[in-house]
């Protein structure tokens, strides 16, 4: 049934169905990520599932290894969240005591098991156990599925505690239903750059043909992973965003699920203009996910809401910065600090100016990482040929919003393909070829790892990029 007219963002309803003004805006969504184009299959018998481990959000994808087919994909939060929501809070927990490394490790498990018992079911009808399950994820979250205690991926200089591919029988790490499946754990590159940057370099490289250059991937998540395709040597970096660009961090957040705000635009004509919102599902909106805080970003920054040092105005000051009187009285104090109501009172979601501080923080690691890179390999952001946004976030968001707040690097947005899940896909080519799982394993060898933590380059770089600004020299 086509929504009625007065559900349409044209009338400047608060809450919107994903209708008129936003078909227009909408660009490459709900794109999921393919096979590439040069890779080649090997047959094989049986099912097996691929894993993309996530710090937030947990993928499974189930394929028909014989016809190399995909029967099916899932996604859940990862219940690791429940004792940290980034990296670095859960290796502090594992590295605290046994008791607490054990329950991170059998959260995942249980969780990876589950996921995969109704993957199968689904798919299936029946209790077919896979044969194999690849799993692809940041080097903090593999060693912690393995049930390594990360004594020095917490320390200076930051390496992994395993090396190479591990493999296991699924009881030996705790599955059930898994339990005679063999469980692959493919390689980290080093420090926290994991397996889930190496998939995805996999993944560009069996899509090109000819030598990859000046090309930049950005597997944005929890934990950023940012990959440089130089004119001589490729790059890897890992740059810890925190959970705010996953719905995480900001008070009404919540992942890209259905009642998330995913995108947040201006309608009208000055000065009567005001924001309309998408929601996912097109119900009642209950939160906003990564994508929404970025558009609410992008668009409170132009109209005067918020100034360059991402500090939110009051009433008072947004009107005397040229603010549309509606937006402008949706400024609110509470006792949680300053806010800006977004949709309807009825069904409120708010960005609090606490908030924009913790997507700077995100973006401004992210971009950081970026231009570290960039200056690695003697290169400006101008001769970059393609950049490539992988994962469901680098899917969704809006490639206008991430050149303004200064996420990505001013470009022509054609050059931005937002690819879907490339660790997830990289994870399956691993699973449907031993031939180029044993590729990715000597690829792991020969990436250059640059590490983020105490350069003072990239401490210097991530203060500049916290800034909100659409133009930088």
């Amino acid at each position: 049934m086509k929504p009625k007219p007065r559900n349409c963002p044209g009338c400047r309803k608060e809450t919107c169905t994903g209708c008129g003004i936003f078909k227009k805006l909408n660009t490459n969504k709900h794109i999921s990520a393919e096979l590439p184009k040069y890779f080649l299959t090997e047959r094989q018998g049986g099912f097996g599932i691929a894993f993309d481990l996530g710090t937030t959000t947990l993928a499974g994808m189930l394929w028909d290894l014989e016809q190399a087919v995909c029967l099916g994909a899932k996604a859940v939060e990862n219940p690791q969240s429940r004792l940290g929501m980034d990296v670095v809070s859960r290796l502090q927990a594992a590295i605290e005591s046994e008791e607490q490394l054990l329950k991170l490790q059998q959260m995942v498990v249980q969780a990876l098991d589950k996921l995969a018992f109704e993957l199968v079911n689904k798919q299936l009808g029946q209790d077919v156990e896979p044969v194999r399950a690849v799993v692809a994820g940041n080097t903090a979250m593999c060693q912690l599925l393995l049930k390594r205690k990360p004594e020095k991926l917490v320390r200076s200089p930051f390496k992994p505690d395993y090396r190479g591919l591990v493999c296991q029988k699924g009881e030996a790490l705790g599955f059930r239903f898994l339990k005679n499946t063999e469980i692959v754990v493919m390689p980290p590159v080093g420090g926290y750059a994991g397996a889930d940057i190496l998939a995805v370099y996999t993944w560009i490289c069996k899509e090109y043909k000819e030598d990859i250059k000046n090309l930049l991937a950005v597997d944005i998540g929890t934990n950023g992973e940012i990959l440089l395709f130089g004119d001589k040597e490729h790059y890897v970096c890992s740059a810890a965003a925190g959970p705010a660009l996953e719905g995480g961090g900001a008070l009404c957040g919540m992942r890209a699920a259905k009642g998330a705000v995913d995108m947040v635009s201006v309608n009208g004509s000055f000065p009567m203009q005001d924001l309309v919102c998408r929601v996912i599902g097109e119900g009642k909106p209950k939160g906003i996910c990564g994508s929404g805080l970025l558009d609410t970003m992008a668009v409170l920054g132009k109209v005067g809401i918020l100034d360059d040092t991402g500090y939110m105005r009051s009433q008072s000051e947004a009107k005397a910065a040229g603010t549309p009187q509606r937006i402008a009285g949706r400024i609110e104090e509470s006792h949680k600090g300053r806010r800006i109501l977004l949709t309807d009172k009825e069904h409120p979601v708010y960005l609090y100016a606490g908030d924009v501080r913790q997507v700077q923080l995100a973006v401004g690691a992210l971009r950081a990482g970026i231009e570290v890179l960039l200056e690695q390999a003697d290169m400006q952001s101008k001769e970059l040929e393609k950049i490539y946004l992988a994962g469901a976030f680098g899917s969704y968001i809006r490639v206008d919003s991430c050149m303004s707040i200064g996420l990505l690097p001013q470009m022509d947005k054609e050059k931005v393909i937002q690819a879907g899940n490339l660790a997830g896909m990289g994870a399956s080519m691993a699973l449907l070829s031993p031939k180029v799982m044993e590729e990715m394993v000597q690829q792991a060898k020969k990436l250059l790892h640059v590490e983020l933590a105490g350069n003072p380059r990239f401490e210097e770089l991530f203060l500049k990029y916290m800034y909100i600004e659409e133009e930088r020299e």
